[in-house]
C-alpha cells in the first residue's frame, strides 16, 4: 500500500460515475473520475473512499505494482461527489 504524505492524496481512476438519483456525470477534457485510496495526516476535506473529479493536468501519474494511480495536491481537487 503507498501511504501519502503531507496534503497529497493518491487517487485510482474510475470511469464516469452516476450519483445516487442515478443521473449521469460526465467529466469534460482532461478532467477524470477517481477513488481515494490514500490521503497525506494534513488532508483536511476529502476522506479514503470518496469519488472526486480532478484535472490530469494537475495529477502525477505513477505505476506501482502494475497498476495506474495518480497523485495530486487536495487543492486540486476539483470536486467530491
Amino acid at each position: 500500500m503507498i501511504k501519502c504524505i503531507d496534503k497529497n492524496i493518491i487517487v485510482e481512476e474510475t470511469e464516469d460515475d452516476s450519483n445516487a438519483s442515478n443521473i449521469i456525470i460526465k467529466s469534460e477534457n482532461n478532467n477524470i473520475f477517481g477513488n481515494v485510496i490514500s490521503i497525506g495526516s494534513n488532508v483536511l476535506d476529502i476522506s479514503v473512499g470518496d469519488k472526486i473529479i480532478f484535472s490530469r493536468n494537475d495529477a502525477k501519474k505513477i505505476i506501482y505494482n502494475n497498476a495506474e494511480f495518480f497523485v495530486l495536491n487536495e487543492k486540486d481537487v476539483l470536486a467530491v461527489i
